[in-house]
């Protein structure tokens, strides 16, 4: 981001709220630079005007400009470092076997808030919706036709900051692709095992017809097969 336009983050984010000229008394700068860089920051969805301030005069009243939650991600954040203590407190307190549970139950979530439809595509058209799907929760997956059945590709880790300690998540992950798609994912590479990304074969055995290929099935994850 240009420094003038994180400048005006950090100084609206210190004081609530500011008039053009409050800012471009604080940044040295011309009123007319100053809306110019508002206007880009409010095209980006940073910046709102949610009201106006009306002088003790007859002047036209004064824009008063405030941050959009959608700024909160140009700040410093804790979340890895959190979420990393939650994990390992979580830990410490139950069972593997529960932890397992635990990630189960997170998978299984994940795989709800997939388009209701997927059930009714054919195995090709659901395995490339899936990817769609999962590259909107911040996978950047991919699909490859692989024989008789699929290979996926994630390219993104969404907790790669997390994964090397937690390889729980990484069994999650095979859970959310065995929900999704009624499989067992098959793990052949690993981005924390030093390869570029995570990849997963998925095979469609002899008895299972491709249009008959059930959306969802309850797989433990201690039986997916990991490789």
């Amino acid at each position: 981001m240009h420094p003038v336009r994180q400048k005006i983050l950090e100084i609206l984010k210190r004081h609530r709220h500011a008039t053009v000229g409050d800012l471009a008394a604080e940044l040295d700068m011309a009123p007319v630079s100053v809306r110019h860089h508002l206007d880009l920051l409010i095209g980006d969805g940073l910046v709102c005007t949610p009201r106006v301030r009306r002088g003790s005069g007859a002047g036209r009243p004064k824009r008063v400009y405030a941050l959009t939650p959608e700024a909160a991600t140009h700040f410093p954040n804790n979340y890895r470092q959190l979420a990393d203590e939650s994990l390992n407190a979580l830990k410490q307190l139950v069972s593997e076997e529960q932890m397992f549970g635990v990630m189960q139950t997170l998978a299984s979530r994940a795989a709800a808030s997939a388009p209701s439809d997927l059930e009714t595509l054919p195995l090709p058209d659901r395995i490339e919706a899936i990817a769609a799907f999962l590259t909107e929760q911040g996978f950047m997956a991919g699909v490859e036709k692989n024989g008789d059945g699929f290979l996926l590709h994630a390219c993104n880790c969404p907790y790669a900051q997390l994964a090397d300690s937690h390889p729980e998540l990484c069994q999650m992950d095979l859970q959310l692709i065995s929900d999704l798609t009624g499989l067992a994912p098959q793990r052949i590479a690993h981005i924390t095992e030093g390869d570029g990304r995570c990849t997963y074969r998925l095979e469609i055995t002899e008895t299972m017809p491709v249009q008959d290929a059930p959306l969802m099935i309850s797989v433990p994850v201690g039986e997916l097969a990991h490789v």
